[in-house]
């Protein structure tokens, strides 16, 4: 049986500088989103398996970013226990 000859890949590497954008594909816009996410910092705690897989099966499921559904969540949390100003 003879030996497959590989396929050319050499058109799917750009060479750096040279790159150029696809036909007919938008360019990016800056979004609400990717202002906020210059802006971000690490937060770093610890939970427990289940609330880690939950978590984020419910992000995907919802099409979020994981720091984007802790943003929405604290808010909610926030607004709804919001402590009179003394």
């Amino acid at each position: 049986m003879a030996a497959k000859k590989p396929a050319d890949l050499s058109d799917l590497v750009a060479t750096k500088g040279k790159a150029a954008p696809v036909a007919n594909v938008p360019p990016r816009s800056a979004t609400s989103t990717e202002d906020v996410e210059t802006n971000n910092v690490p937060l770093n705690f610890r939970v427990s398996a289940d609330l880690r897989r939950r978590f984020r099966v419910f992000a995907a499921n919802h099409d979020l970013k994981l720091n984007e559904l802790l943003r929405l969540a604290f808010n909610e949390y926030e607004e709804r226990h919001k402590q009179p100003l003394t």
